[in-house]
């Protein structure tokens, strides 16, 4: 703007002097030198100023949940703004917050750079309504590679809406989570490590009945949940869903025998799942106030009830600081990998696969700087821009890294990485490495490296790690994880004819379910059939016809 004005201004000085020397005939050599003396300090003034323009770091405003880093004070953020230029201006909510925050914000046409959020219904509504920008449209002439080979990776092709790119997801590398389990509880009972529902059912009941930290006390449970702020309250027995069908979970789809499909949550899979649910919690071998509990998502409350020797089977991406704040306690426990069980039916081993991301970022149509945005973005999937959002700046966070086994261990300044932020709750891994720009724990997706295919590239995914978790079995976390990692029919569709009212789909699936587990055993199918009925009426018949033409015309 400030350009815009000089230029104006000089524009409008020169056409008074041309005028002036036409009115008045030939001027003097010195009246034309005095004019071109003037016109030269006000052009250069002019440059000096667009120079300075240039040079200022450009304001993204950033809307996120459960932002904790500051980045007027956070050294790792401060790196970042002076690597790309930007000054970062966060504005966060909670979780239980943020969706009902995100679309007020959408709704009022706020300022907003980049946002965020998840794709599916509201996300079609913002591209229907123009309140969101195509990432297409500025990504001509090879600009911000690593951003366009993510949005047109294969594996997210079916996330576009009339066939462009609103949504840049975040990498999900998807052997993130998994389990791990008390060796020496198991040790204790003289049982081994479980591989089938049945297995799993003698271990959480011998856990919580026959003492398996030998104290003599009755304190530990079978099975450990905090359902209080979980949208999808059978989410947190995801393990024991998943041994009834590939990939269980809510929104999720099952092939069925016959070859079409059906909605997980309706599914006999489904049922039976729930059902052996319903019977631990009946029989008082999941901790009582499972309901209660608020679900945290950086792993705190869980972690130390872990440590505490509360609970035995554990739910997590960040294995280190469950076994870290365990040995703080009792230096002689012992921790195993707990794989994913054979499931009933020829259902495989599985674990999560979201179809490679969790959330994703887009660019609202009231951005000042879409450009710098995606700037920022494409540098955050770069090899240095992945290692300062997950490690921190080489010789202050960590010392040096060495290459092994096609991977990298990080050797981290703990005392350093204490003062930017709460390793008690985040561990020795920068809070912004998930949910950001980018989410892969404890891993980089080598896009460059294969010459920015992404779907090659996220096969090759390279272990980071600190040092503390190189050792031991953790060091391959993510390497045998990976292997039961089994996408789910349809997976990152988000036309509107296949997702419904998926608000309220999940609605009446949640309140069913929980009436479901937490009722009487001999009530079960009553409240099952009652559950799956609504849902059905409420339109879940027609998203499941819609979803089998979807599917059959897709293969």
């Amino acid at each position: 703007m400030m350009y815009k004005n000089i230029s104006k201004s000089l524009a409008i000085f020169l056409s008074v002097v041309i005028l002036t020397a036409v009115l008045s005939g030939c001027g003097s050599n010195k009246a034309a030198d005095e004019t071109a003396a003037v016109s030269s300090s006000s052009a250069s003034t002019g440059s000096k100023e667009v120079e300075k323009a240039a040079t200022e770091p450009v304001t993204i405003r950033w809307v996120r949940a459960a932002n904790e880093q500051d980045p007027a004070k956070d050294r790792i953020l401060i790196e970042l703004q002076k690597k790309t230029n930007t000054k970062l201006d966060i504005v966060t909510f909670p979780w239980d917050q943020f969706p009902n925050k995100q679309n007020i914000m959408m709704a009022s046409g706020e300022q907003i750079d980049i946002l965020n959020c998840d794709a599916g219904k509201t996300l079609n509504e913002w591209v229907k309504n123009g309140l969101v920008l195509a990432y297409d449209d500025y990504l001509k002439d090879g600009k911000y590679p690593y951003v366009s080979s993510v949005i047109n990776a294969d594996v997210y092709k079916l996330l576009k809406v009339n066939g462009k790119a609103y949504y840049k997801p975040i990498g999900l590398c998807p052997q993130q989570w998994a389990y791990i389990i008390r060796q020496d509880w198991l040790d204790n009972l003289g049982m081994k490590v479980p591989t089938n529902i049945d297995e799993l059912y003698q271990v959480i009941k011998a856990f919580k009945e026959n003492d398996p930290d030998k104290n003599g006390k009755n304190d530990t449970y079978g099975w450990f949940a905090m359902e209080n702020g979980k949208v999808d309250p059978a989410d947190v027995f995801q393990f024991i869903n998943r041994a009834f069908a590939v990939n269980a979970g809510s929104g999720k789809w099952v092939e069925k025998a016959d070859g079409t499909v059906t909605r997980w949550e309706v599914s006999d899979g489904a049922k039976e799942a729930t059902r052996f649910v319903n019977k631990i919690v009946n029989e008082g071998l999941i901790n009582k106030d499972w309901l209660s509990l608020k679900f945290d998502s950086a792993q705190g409350p869980e972690s130390d009830a872990f440590a505490q020797g509360k609970y035995g089977i554990a739910l997590t991406s960040i294995p280190n600081v469950f076994v870290d704040k365990l040995k703080k306690i009792n230096p002689n426990a012992k921790v195993a990998a707990f794989a994913p069980i054979n499931g009933v039916n020829g259902v495989p081993a599985n674990g999560g696969h979201t179809g490679g991301y969790w959330w994703g970022n887009v660019i609202p149509s009231t951005s000042k700087n879409p450009e710098k945005a995606i700037e920022l973005m494409d540098y955050t999937l770069s090899q240095e821009g992945r290692e300062l959002t997950e490690f921190g700046i080489k010789g202050v966070h960590f010392t040096e890294f060495k290459e092994e086994n096609g991977g990298r261990v990080y050797y981290i300044n703990k005392a350093e990485c204490d003062k930017d932020w709460d390793t008690k709750k985040n561990g020795y891994l920068y809070p912004l490495t998930w949910g950001a720009m980018n989410y892969h724990e404890y891993a980089y997706i080598p896009i460059k490296e294969h010459n920015f295919n992404y779907d090659e590239a996220f096969k090759d995914v390279r272990s980071w790690l600190p040092d503390d978790m190189a050792t031991g079995q953790f060091a391959d976390w993510q390497a045998n994880n990976a292997k039961y990692a089994i996408a789910s029919p349809l997976t990152n569709v988000v036309d509107d004819s296949v997702l419904g009212d998926a608000n309220k789909l999940l609605s009446i699936f949640a309140e069913g379910y929980l009436k479901a587990v937490v009722g009487n055993s001999n009530d079960f199918d009553k409240a099952w059939g009652e559950m799956v009925d609504k849902w059905l009426k409420a339109g879940g018949d027609q998203v499941i016809k819609n979803g089998n033409d979807f599917y059959k015309a897709s293969k």
